[in-house]
């Protein structure tokens, strides 16, 4: 079966949304509607502030 069919695969380019990095301040773009309670990262401070990957 080919990822077309699948669904989830094949959505096409995603609504970007501006927002304010609540670490440096840096306008930044994401893919949902930011919530203003919760912050918001730019990448670079995304990567700061995710929880480390658990190797298996």
């Amino acid at each position: 079966m080919d990822r077309e069919r699948r669904g989830g695969f094949n959505r096409g380019p995603r609504e970007m949304h501006d927002a304010v990095c609540a670490d440096c301040g840096k306008q930044t773009q994401v893919p949902f509607v930011p919530d203003p309670n919760r912050p918001v990262y730019c990448q670079e401070c995304y990567q700061k502030h995710r929880p480390p990957r658990k190797s298996y």
